[in-house]
């Protein structure tokens, strides 16, 4: 850090390198990864878990089988600890809330190159590193909380044709509506590649068997399945997060109070208008994911720099493409769709001023009130500037509060 800062060259720092915002963990000056930084360390008491920023989460899972418990943290193969500079949603939201909720501890290498552990006592750093995404130096290493996991859950994804998206837009409404089952969580996927639609529903249940809160899907039939009952590191590493690997792409998101059957047909209605142009542009494929999680984990918020105390719903739109010459042109329309969204949002009566943008959904242009809101973004930078003031950190690539 030092060196960067005297030099004034432009860095990078990389741990899983998920993001799809070009420079974000990426860049053409020195790119720090943190790939050797792969500790994983269970208390004596099972009561927390110190992790290096090497680590994807399904190699922290792995690290923590047989231990009979678990950390909050990634849904599918690939992410690793950026998940939680974001916030974290997690399959163990609905019963412990977001990642950066149950972080106990970071190990952070400040902008002037000194090291300290952050944690409650330092109440500003704290803050701005459990949603404030990279402004504020780099963790080293993050002590999450342990809880007790049982050996088998059950789920997997499921890969639907076209024809069955009525039935599921349906049976996911029903879904949203009427399931109070804490241990049961899905993601409902609209894809459109060239005009062909098809779906995919991702499910979690923290137990060994298919639960009654899921029947609502019965009787759908879907193309390929891999559902089944399996640990919680099997399940997590059988469901990809790669599969447009080698196209340009892009995040863009919505936060919502609720899910309303209109809101979701909106959805799908956008993944067959846009999906049309796709073959026009050298679109690849075009995603909309909705996550119902249940609307009372907000009770698990921390201080942190996401707001989530009123548990917003995120709605996760990715689409890729194959030409450079395409990015404004996609990256115009995703704005497009997420305007459009909103309004559809307002008309349903599901949509909050209070609510704003999850940050690893989001696109590069978004502002920090767009992430933050006005009050959390103006605490943010407050606390950049006497952490940085320097900017050594506004070498690398980000968000700024």
């Amino acid at each position: 850090m030092k060196a960067v800062g005297s030099s004034q060259v432009p860095f990078a720092i990389q741990s899983g390198g998920h993001a799809s915002n070009q420079g974000f963990s990426s860049t053409t000056g020195v790119h720090i990864s943190l790939a050797r930084l792969d500790g994983v360390a269970i208390s004596p008491d099972h009561t927390y878990v110190d992790v290096g920023p090497g680590n994807t989460w399904t190699e922290i899972y792995y690290q923590l089988e047989g231990s009979g418990y678990v950390a909050v943290g990634g849904r599918v193969s690939g992410p690793a600890m950026g998940v939680t500079f974001g916030g974290g949603y997690s399959w163990k939201t609905n019963q412990h809330g977001l990642a950066c909720d149950n972080v106990e501890q970071f190990t952070l290498v400040l902008p002037n190159g000194t090291v300290a552990d952050i944690g409650p006592a330092q109440a500003d750093l704290f803050f701005a590193l459990k949603g404030g995404l990279n402004k504020f130096g780099i963790v080293t290493s993050i002590r999450y909380k342990l809880y007790p996991q049982v050996p088998v859950v059950w789920g997997g994804y499921q890969v639907f044709g076209g024809d069955a998206i009525p039935a599921l837009i349906d049976a996911t409404t029903k879904f949203n509506a009427g399931n109070t089952d804490p241990k049961a969580q899905i993601i409902f996927v609209l894809n459109n590649g060239g005009g062909i639609s098809n779906s995919v529903l991702l499910t979690f249940y923290d137990g060994p068997t298919r639960p009654a809160a899921f029947d609502v899907f019965n009787g759908i039939v879907p193309l390929l399945s891999n559902v089944s009952s399996s640990s919680y590191s099997d399940l997590v590493s059988r469901s990809p997060s790669d599969a447009e690997s080698g196209t340009r792409g892009a995040f863009r998101t919505l936060s919502t109070t609720n899910l309303t059957k209109g809101y979701i047909q909106a959805i799908y209605n956008e993944t067959q208008f846009y999906g049309a142009l796709a073959v026009l542009h050298t679109g690849v494929q075009l995603s909309y994911n909705t996550e119902p999680f249940l609307n009372k984990f907000g009770q698990y918020a921390t201080d942190s720099a996401w707001p989530h105390a009123n548990s917003p719903l995120p709605l996760n739109v990715f689409w890729t493409w194959v030409l450079p010459s395409e990015d404004d042109y996609w990256r115009g329309l995703m704005k497009q769709s997420i305007d459009y969204l909103k309004e559809v949002a307002k008309q349903e009566g599901i949509w909050s001023e209070n609510m704003f943008a999850y940050p690893n959904y989001a696109i590069a242009d978004l502002t920090g009130d767009e992430l933050y809101g006005p009050t959390n973004a103006a605490r943010l930078r407050a606390i950049k500037a006497e952490v940085d003031p320097g900017n050594v950190m506004g070498l690398t690539g980000g968000f700024q509060p």
